[in-house]
């Protein structure tokens, strides 16, 4: 099944909050998608820990009630949603989770936060290191929200450290668009604590299928070369980038676990009208959306590509 959330031909910033529990797909029904590129997204994850942990792994005020709970309804997930893969026992109040897919072992205990294992820091991080989706926690306290916590391997050009600690109007100030819903948006976050699981799409045109577009490059790496974006008249390739996020609220510590998996989609292989679908929607982006979307002057490039 393909992602492609422009089938109507618009462009839009909206929420669209959808309720897993109504979706027609049942793999809608789940927070994680788990498939054949399992290897390749954990490679990535792998690849970033080597780079700079802390360039794709950030947080500020994380409570530590909020970390234990966000935990177990991590486990909880995984091993509800994909029983063949992931196996929890517990023995004296020490858990244990088995990763069949790649042989991992993650032992902890009843505090839900600590993990004695060599290649992570925390059971939260051991957690978003086994599955495909980047994970984030969004915490409410009073009036106040912000990003409590971002494990991030595969940016859509921009950086954990840019929106760690900052709530969702400041977060999502730099998007064309929400100018309106950043003005009245703790609602919605009060919605996605108190009711869900929900999910959405967000999507964007790439030249590559590369996970990881973090702003800054490695060591060595060429910035043009890893930006990507370079949309040409040729027969380069061109990329459809979705992102499936979904919303898990816990109320009782006034959070929700946020994720986001990437899909690509190769344009060429989309129908004739699902290619006039995306065209419309590109078309029909305000010059600021084309901007954010890197897309500056290469809509007639698209037409004649797409059409």
């Amino acid at each position: 099944m393909k992602y492609l959330p422009f089938l109507d031909g618009k462009y839009s910033t909206a929420p669209a909050l959808n309720a897993m529990a109504k979706a027609d797909d049942a793999k809608n029904q789940f927070v994680f998608h788990l498939d054949e590129q399992y290897d390749t997204y954990i490679n990535n994850k792998l690849n970033c820990r080597a780079e700079d942990l802390h360039k794709y792994y950030v947080e500020a005020e994380l409570y530590e009630d909020t970390l234990a709970a966000i935990n177990r309804q991590f486990v909880k997930q995984l091993v509800q949603e994909y029983p063949g893969d992931f196996v929890l026992s517990d023995c004296e109040e020490v858990y244990t989770l088995i990763n069949k897919r790649t042989g991992i072992t993650l032992q902890w205990n009843n505090d839900w936060k600590h993990i004695e294992h060599g290649l992570y820091g925390s059971l939260f991080d051991a957690l978003c290191s086994q599955v495909q989706e980047d994970i984030a926690i969004c915490q409410l306290d009073g009036d106040r929200d912000w990003l409590a916590a971002i494990h991030l391997s595969s940016p859509n050009h921009w950086a954990p450290s840019e929106k760690i600690g900052r709530p969702f109007n400041s977060v999502h100030a730099i998007v064309p668009g929400m100018e309106k819903l950043n003005q009245q948006y703790f609602k919605m976050l009060v919605t996605a604590v108190q009711k869900g699981p929900f999910f959405r799409f967000a999507w964007g045109i790439s030249t590559d299928t590369r996970l990881n577009h973090h702003p800054v490059p490695p060591p060595g790496v060429d910035p043009i070369y890893w930006r990507g974006r370079r949309v040409e008249a040729d027969d380069s390739k061109i990329y459809l980038r979705v992102e499936r996020q979904t919303i898990t609220g816990i109320p009782n510590c006034n959070a929700f676990l946020f994720t986001i998996r990437t899909f690509f989609y190769d344009t060429d292989e989309l129908t004739v009208d699902e290619k006039k679908a995306l065209f419309m929607a590109v078309e029909g982006m305000t010059s600021e959306s084309l901007e954010y979307k890197g897309l500056t002057d290469k809509v007639e490039i698209l037409r004649g590509r797409l059409l």
